[in-house]
């Protein structure tokens, strides 16, 4: 089997476009008729936040992933943290703080590490503030998504893991006009997502 796991949280789902295909949905289509032991799981949930997502981790991938013939392959996508940068009432009564975040990513690409060697870490992405502060009664800005993004390119360059870094990528854009609700990517900004994270994985030999 050749399989690729992503864990996250909305934006991994797809949420934002109907059906939520997302960009997962969209690398699934791309990635499985290419073998017939290819198989991409969606395991995003939303609202998620990095410590709910400790809570299923490990039991997610060991259900899954399984060396039993030669030349089986796993990749593991982790693609929290959005929600964890946001504030809850106040901008800065922060979901996660960015030290448990830390701890939080840290213990997650160990769990990975024991099931797998290709692990990627995926960088969180712009929001547009003028509708996501306040967004319901939630907080999100920028300044502090990019602290969380430092926070992954720390642990990635520490734990030498991938880090996809797609955060300049999309902002570069008119990204605002990719968004559906401020947070989430519509279908536009999926397909543009989906590009950034194939190429990447195409050039890093992990898929073809």
């Amino acid at each position: 089997m050749f399989g690729i796991l992503v864990l996250g949280d909305s934006i991994s789902f797809g949420r934002g476009e109907a059906p939520n295909i997302g960009w997962s949905g969209r690398l699934k289509k791309y990635f499985e008729p290419q073998g017939f032991h290819n198989c991409l799981f969606n395991l995003g949930i939303p609202g998620e936040s990095s410590t709910n997502l400790l809570k299923r981790f490990e039991t997610e991938i060991k259900s899954r992933v399984k060396y039993i013939h030669p030349g089986d392959k796993f990749i593991v996508i982790i693609a929290t943290g959005i929600n964890d940068s946001r504030g809850i009432n106040f901008p800065d009564n922060l979901e996660t703080k960015p030290k448990n975040y830390k701890k939080n990513i840290e213990k997650l690409v160990a769990i990975a590490k024991q099931y797998t060697k290709h692990i990627v870490l995926l960088e969180l992405t712009p929001v547009d503030e003028k509708i996501t502060n306040p967004f319901e009664n939630t907080y999100f800005l920028n300044s502090r998504i990019q602290e969380f993004n430092l926070i992954l390119k720390e642990v990635a360059s520490k734990k030498e893991i991938l880090l996809l870094e797609i955060f300049n990528q999309f902002s570069s854009m008119n990204y605002k006009q990719l968004l559906s609700d401020g947070v989430h990517p519509n279908k536009d900004g999926y397909e543009v997502i989906y590009q950034i994270i194939k190429k990447y994985l195409i050039d890093n030999k992990l898929i073809n």
